[in-house]
């Protein structure tokens, strides 16, 4: 590994000025960046330690949350207003590693990794998450923002301040993470499920998101208008399987194959089905 100069700035102008004068990676947890520069995958010349910014804390405005840069997986665990406002996105991060390793990790991290297997990075897709860039306090929406595995929109000067993540009261929730271990794993194929059904059973409001089954993670949102006004029953969500089986093209990779996955689809959307219903 060649030699590498670290910079700790105190201020978003000088964390945009290091990074558009040079070949930089930015440091928060570290725990995808330091395995990656091992493998010598990223050889970056400098790293920018994000950390010498003040800290602000997660705040909730609006229906809304907003995640500042370096909060950590286990400080989003720890907080109970969290808990009580996103308890499947608490869930999902409980899936993320080892508690090791959700001490030091970030969500925004993982958003900035635009893995298509990235576990938190599904949750702003069903969210309705938006990314704020500085310094030019761009707002974007995640599905914008990642165009691709290890892709996303930043310029040399911006990076990823905080995230934000819309609540969704009253609904009900489902996610898997589908792999050879549990937490320690990165997934074949995860699912996660947001329904909303009136009092006579119909559907209001759903939203599927898939991951590791395409280069982002993929959200169908024509299917899910298909779905509105419909009653729930597991023919209905053997079609959406279908519909989902259709459109989801995965690839073959030493993890799974790619019939595997598409089988999957269809399988864990039944499941998500029964265990909705409970």
């Amino acid at each position: 590994m060649k030699n590498i100069k670290y910079f700790k700035p105190k201020t978003i102008e000088e964390i945009s000025k290091i990074k558009s004068e040079n070949d930089a990676r930015l440091l928060s947890g570290g725990t995808d960046l330091m395995v990656k520069m091992r493998a010598e995958i990223f050889n970056p010349e400098v790293i920018i330690d994000t950390k010498g910014l003040e800290k602000e804390e997660v705040k909730f405005y609006n229906g809304r949350v907003r995640i500042p840069i370096n909060t950590t997986y286990d400080e989003l665990i720890k907080n109970e207003e969290f808990n009580k406002r996103f308890p499947m996105i608490v869930e999902i991060i409980k899936k993320i590693g080892s508690p090791q390793i959700r001490n030091r990790a970030t969500p925004i991290g993982n958003i900035a990794n635009a893995s298509p297997a990235g576990d938190f990075l599904l949750s702003m897709y069903l969210f309705d998450g938006n990314v704020e860039i500085k310094p030019s306090n761009k707002i974007m929406k995640i599905s914008h923002f990642v165009t691709g595995p290890g892709k996303i929109k930043l310029k040399n000067d911006e990076f990823i301040y905080s995230i934000e993540l819309k609540e969704m009261e009253g609904y009900k929730y489902y996610y898997e993470k589908v792999g050879k271990r549990n937490a320690m794993n990165i997934s074949i194929i995860s699912i996660g499920v947001l329904l909303k059904t009136d009092n006579d059973g119909k559907i209001e409001d759903i939203k599927v998101a898939y991951g590791s089954v395409g280069p982002t993670v993929e959200r169908f949102e024509e299917i899910e208008e298909k779905m509105k006004g419909k009653k729930v029953s597991k023919e209905l969500f053997e079609e959406m399987g279908e519909e989902y089986m259709k459109v989801i093209n995965p690839i073959t990779d030493v993890r799974a194959t790619a019939e595997y996955r598409k089988k999957m689809v269809k399988n864990l959307l039944i499941k998500a089905y029964y265990e909705l219903i409970k």
